[in-house]
């Protein structure tokens, strides 16, 4: 039985589900649901360039902590692939680099997946340089506009400071005596 069990241990060489990985201390499972994360909120406009890249390599971290750890986890090809293809679509050189070094990083450690044969055929056909997109200038510049605040367009219901009106002849204030 133990040795039924030791295979089984061998066999396995994926991570186990609750392994935190990196700075963030991230599981496999979480690891790969940010990859896609990033990516759709990226697509759809919800995060700029910068703050993709900015979660990305905070989840690279992770994702480098584990292929360290468990270097035969089943997982690591596809999420590696994956990851690459997320950065092929960010802009920048800083993100073109790290796309190649995944999947060399693929192409190198899994050669006998589907992954690998993916990755050959992207180094092969090489990765561009994104520029900035269109849609992100146009984020950025709508956000650094200033736009006027419903505080100050509506009139002031806060009371205002005037002048105390001034002692009259009779020696009160603001009260007036007929003579």
């Amino acid at each position: 039985m133990l040795a039924l069990a030791l295979a089984v241990a061998v066999a396995s060489s994926g991570a186990p589900s609750d392994q935190y990985f990196g700075s963030l201390k991230m599981s496999a499972l979480r690891i790969r649901y940010e990859i896609v994360s990033i990516r759709d909120r990226y697509e759809t406009h919800k995060l700029l360039p910068e703050e993709a890249m900015h979660l990305a390599v905070l989840v690279q971290n992770a994702f480098g902590d584990w292929a360290k750890k468990y270097p035969k986890d089943d997982w690591l090809p596809s999420t590696g692939y994956n990851f690459a293809k997320l950065y092929e679509e960010l802009p920048g050189n800083d993100a073109r680099d790290r796309a190649v070094a995944l999947l060399i990083y693929v192409k190198s450690n899994f050669p006998a997946t589907k992954y690998a044969a993916s990755s050959r055929n992207d180094l092969h056909r090489g990765l561009a340089v994104r520029p900035d997109p269109a849609w992100a200038v146009e984020l950025r510049a709508s956000k650094a506009a200033p736009s006027p605040s419903p505080a100050s367009a509506a009139p002031s219901t806060a009371p205002s400071a005037s002048p105390a009106p001034s002692p009259t002849a009779s020696g009160r204030r603001g009260l007036t005596t007929k003579a």
